[in-house]
């Protein structure tokens, strides 16, 4: 009897384990079929509050692209705007399914003694943030 039992909790907890994450429930499910406007029509409704470029922004970035996309697009921007210090890529959040499309936006701008940099990561549907980051950087200019 006991072996028995051990059998069903194993053959159920196999069962349980194995389940595909295809039957995975997402707070926000893929939407790869769906259609959404460009990314440079989205940046124009964009409420500024919500994200605006620097002014006179040394380099900016905006590309609609998979939510599984982010890490890299986030890695790449911060190599170009020398931001990048071999850090380890971002981790997906377990609530967004990797083929969400979202609007990712970013933008760097440089004065003589400062960097600042700042991206937001914005849903295609429901157009909310979902990432966001910035940073500033105070240095001396070596050409004083």
């Amino acid at each position: 009897m006991n072996k028995f039992l051990t059998f069903i909790i194993a053959l159920l907890m196999f069962v349980v384990l194995s389940i595909s994450t295809s039957a995975q429930q997402f707070e926000y499910p893929a939407n790869q079929e769906k259609s959404f406007v460009s990314v440079n029509e989205f940046y124009q409704q964009t409420e500024k509050d919500d994200y605006m470029e620097f002014k006179d922004a040394t380099y900016s970035v905006r590309q609609k692209i998979s939510y599984k996309e982010t890490p890299n697009a986030i890695m790449t921007f911060e190599k170009k705007t020398g931001r990048y210090f071999g850090q380890p890529k971002q981790t997906l959040s377990p609530s967004i399914h990797p083929e969400r499309q979202v609007y990712f936006l970013a933008s760097f701008v440089q004065t003589k003694d400062k960097e600042y940099w700042k991206h937001t990561i914005i849903d295609a549907e429901t157009r909310r943030p979902l990432i966001t980051g910035n940073s500033y950087h105070r240095y001396k200019n070596p050409y004083k």
